[in-house]
């Protein structure tokens, strides 16, 4: 099985570059954990704005059962993860993760607008609308490409620098995970 090579590579501003080849099966795994991440939030942000509306919050128990599904999703991702980084020799891997899940979060629910754009997009262009739409789905295609990119180096870095961050930078406060909470 084929795990993760990582080295920093200079960019021309002087930065860093994780260079990272992960088995095919492995980023599709990956992938899919950011969707199933992405989906379950964007749920809880439909639920939110149908209380909204409604103006009563009647799905409010819901939103917090989809939290804490996405929450546990998180946590599957992370001990494999931690896994595979103990298989190859690695540092603990926990605090990393934990560090950037809250970006993590908000660029997968970001991925998930993008592709809700272009659907209503497209749906404009199908009824009517001119070649201009279609430039608009393109360049959101673009964006879509680097968004799923960024978030897969986002997490390519958080391995390979897994000693350098700690629990305490970007966090969100709803999203502590649940041994934590258990904890306090």
């Amino acid at each position: 099985m084929k795990t993760d090579s990582i080295e920093l590579n200079k960019t021309e501003s002087g930065g860093n570059v994780v260079k990272s080849s992960l088995a095919v099966w492995e980023e599709a795994l990956l992938v899919e954990f950011l969707y199933a991440i992405g989906h379950l939030n964007h749920v809880e942000q439909h639920l939110i704005e149908s209380d909204s509306y409604i103006g009563a919050p009647l799905f409010g128990d819901i939103v917090d059962m989809f939290r804490e599904q996405r929450k546990l999703v998180g946590q599957v991702m992370f001990l494999l993860e931690k896994l595979e980084t103990v298989k190859s020799g690695s540092q603990d891997l926990r605090s990393s993760w934990e560090s950037i899940w809250c970006a993590l979060k908000h660029a997968t629910t970001a991925l998930i607008h993008i592709d809700e754009c272009v659907e209503k997009i497209l749906k404009k262009f199908k009824s009517g609308g001119g070649m201009d739409y279609i430039e608009c789905v393109k360049t959101l295609l673009r964006v879509r490409e680097n968004i799923l990119k960024n978030i897969i180096e986002m997490i390519k870095r958080g391995k390979s620098i897994s000693s350098i961050l700690s629990e305490s930078s970007v966090r969100c406060r709803e999203d502590l995970c649940l041994e934590e909470v258990v904890k306090q």
